[in-house]
């Protein structure tokens, strides 16, 4: 089963397709292949201290829906913090930079691109018929593009999440009308199917854990949502235990840390914790009418970006913010809390 209409991401190793946010929370019960619901994680909301953890120093705040709208400036005022691969209202998609002063500053259209990652040093932008690369300490300029050249075998649709491995190979989610597929492209471009590949994929959030190895979302034969790690060499999917429900994740630049969000919370854990089923610790407890779709993790661990929003009455989803928390003296506390200038999103990544 493939939420098709969920949004994931995105970004350090997560990731979301360019799509409205209105239709967003009525998606969640809209399968390619039918519906099923959502069972909920209970997961505790007390933090446990992650090791070795900067403090962070970002302090922004900011407004929206009914308010004042969220300044745009050129390049070069505040300090950049996140990257975003979003969609403004003229209908062109590009990259968003927010800055450690609560602005947010347009910069380059990117045509035909719908989803983006960040792998080390670089970041990744994909479309259907290429990968390009550029540095991450100037995101704005072109960089190196591989053209894929796609297997038979591989279903084309949209490009909805890609990740790089450290030798360069690429993890990509592609959706079609008939659901989701996973293919892997190689150094030289060429895309081939992965196999084996879950059941029930549940949404576009693709990542990999070391070279080997891929993590995904899947649906258990409750119809309950995990996490899912696809070992091709061994020819196994294995679904991990200590939280179920699970919207979207992302995995930490380093690959050491997982953050994964559900209905009711966002959660945080080493990747050697989530593979041995323990509880995570918690974020931020969501409230009921709240709903996060697209999280990051940023370069050092210690922080952790969302896009947000409030579900109405009639499943439409508005007053959309990006939020930030951070760990500080012994827990996760809020960073900041910003509208955002774009009306559809294909990811995001931190830039620090």
């Amino acid at each position: 089963m493939y939420l098709g209409g969920f949004v994931g991401r995105m970004n350090d190793h997560a990731c979301a397709v360019l799509r409205p946010y209105a239709p967003i929370a009525a998606a969640l019960c809209v399968a390619v292949t039918g519906c099923a619901s959502v069972v909920n994680s209970g997961a505790p909301t007390t933090a446990s201290a992650p090791t070795g953890l900067a403090v962070p120093t970002v302090v922004v705040s900011a407004v929206r829906s009914g308010t004042s709208a969220p300044s745009v400036v050129s390049p070069g005022g505040g300090i950049p913090q996140i990257l975003v691969l979003g969609l403004a209202s003229d209908g062109e998609a590009g990259l968003w930079i927010y800055a450690d002063d609560g602005t947010w500053a347009r910069g380059t259209k990117t045509p035909g691109v719908t989803a983006i990652a960040r792998d080390g040093k670089k970041v990744t932008l994909a479309s259907r018929s290429s990968l390009e690369f550029r540095d991450l300490a100037t995101p704005q300029d072109r960089g190196m593009s591989l053209s894929v050249d796609w297997s038979a075998q591989v279903s084309l649709g949209t490009v909805v999440c890609v990740d790089i491995s450290d030798s360069g190979k690429a993890i990509i989610a592609i959706a079609d009308a008939d659901g989701l597929n996973f293919a892997v492209v190689s150094g030289k471009g060429a895309g081939s199917p992965l196999t084996p590949t879950p059941a029930s994929p549940f949404g576009p959030s693709v990542a990999w854990l070391d070279e080997t190895r891929v993590v995904a979302l899947s649906a258990d034969n409750r119809q309950i949502s995990r996490l899912a790690v696809i070992d091709p060499a061994k020819g196994t999917v294995s679904l991990l235990q200590g939280l179920t429900g699970v919207r979207a994740f992302a995995v930490s630049p380093d690959r050491k840390s997982l953050v994964a969000a559900t209905e009711s919370g966002v959660y945080v854990a080493s990747v050697s914790e989530w593979l041995v089923g323990r509880v995570p610790a918690a974020v931020a407890t969501l409230k009921p009418s709240q709903v996060v779709w697209d999280v990051a993790l940023s370069g050092d661990n210690s922080r952790v970006a969302m896009l947000s929003g409030t579900e109405s009455p009639d499943g439409t989803v508005g007053d959309i913010h990006e939020l930030g928390y951070g760990w500080k003296q012994g827990e996760w506390a809020p960073l900041f809390n910003s509208p955002v200038p774009f009306d559809q999103v294909g990811g995001q990544i931190w830039l620090r």
